[in-house]
């Protein structure tokens, strides 16, 4: 399926309107089959389903380590990913039972409960930056967006290391994004212990229990954070960075967990 659609509509502009076609962001039911049950449906852009579904459940626990991913295939027609895990538990559905239908875009879904994360140590070695690299990253990062200077509609997120942004992902939702980037990283065996994510969205409990669920260290956004994900992110060790715009940023959690050798 493609990523964009063709939408005929009336412009106006000013007193004169005109009937043109337009391009809008594409968007489709995913079904994520896990050992022949049906887990969850996702409202996403029909790319990278594979890397969405893995990243979905990396951020919920049922995947941790890549033996125990033993089948992954997509049904591109219907939209239907199905994986087949080896070494869940009897009862893994039981904490499936109670969902919590998240902010992010489209009604997001997370069976997470934050009381259980596995948080960060906040003794880590601190990641080095400036405000001018921060300030590149981010540039770099609105340039990659091919998908909304077209469309306008869809979020972006980015997996950043000492060299520039190494991963890419974009979709309808927020969450969708992150989850496709996880998953990305996942299957090319890149660490997340010691990177950056960006994230072109606001920054919500649900956000933040992917970024913890998958020990990424440092969260940079150019927009705001909830109270929920400030709360998580203290709790667990995670520095988040809102506000990024230009030389400005505020440092809401953990400002150890990064250095700005620039700073006086």
């Amino acid at each position: 399926m493609k990523s964009v659609s063709d939408s005929l509509l009336i412009r106006i502009n000013g007193d004169t309107s005109e009937e043109i076609l337009d391009q809008v962001a594409a968007e489709t039911a995913c079904t994520l089959i896990v050992n022949g049950e049906i887990l969850v449906s996702l409202l996403c852009s029909p790319i990278e389903l594979e890397n969405m579904a893995l990243g979905f459940l990396l951020s919920e626990g049922l995947l941790s380590a890549r033996e125990s991913l033993q089948e992954i295939s997509l049904d591109q027609k219907n939209s239907i990913v199905r994986v087949v895990l080896k070494d869940l538990p009897d009862d893994w559905q039981d904490g499936f039972h109670k969902k919590t239908i998240t902010s992010g875009c489209g009604k997001g879904i997370t069976f997470t409960d934050p009381k259980k994360l596995p948080g960060l140590n906040v003794q880590r070695e601190p990641i080095h930056l400036t405000t001018n690299r921060v300030r590149t990253l981010l540039s770099n990062f609105r340039e990659q967006s091919k998908l909304y200077i077209t469309t306008g509609g869809v979020h972006s997120a980015a997996l950043a290391d000492h060299t520039g942004i190494i991963l890419f992902s974009e979709d309808i939702g927020r969450h969708n994004a992150v989850d496709k980037l996880i998953g990305k990283a996942f299957l090319n065996s890149i660490s997340m212990l010691d990177k950056i994510l960006l994230s072109s969205g606001r920054i919500s409990g649900e956000i933040m229990t992917k970024i913890v669920q998958n020990k990424i260290p440092v969260l940079i956004t150019r927009t705001a954070p909830t109270c929920m994900s400030i709360n998580y992110a203290e709790d667990n060790g995670v520095t988040l960075i809102g506000f990024a715009r230009g030389n400005r940023m505020n440092i809401y959690t953990h400002p150890c967990g990064v250095v700005f050798d620039n700073l006086t």
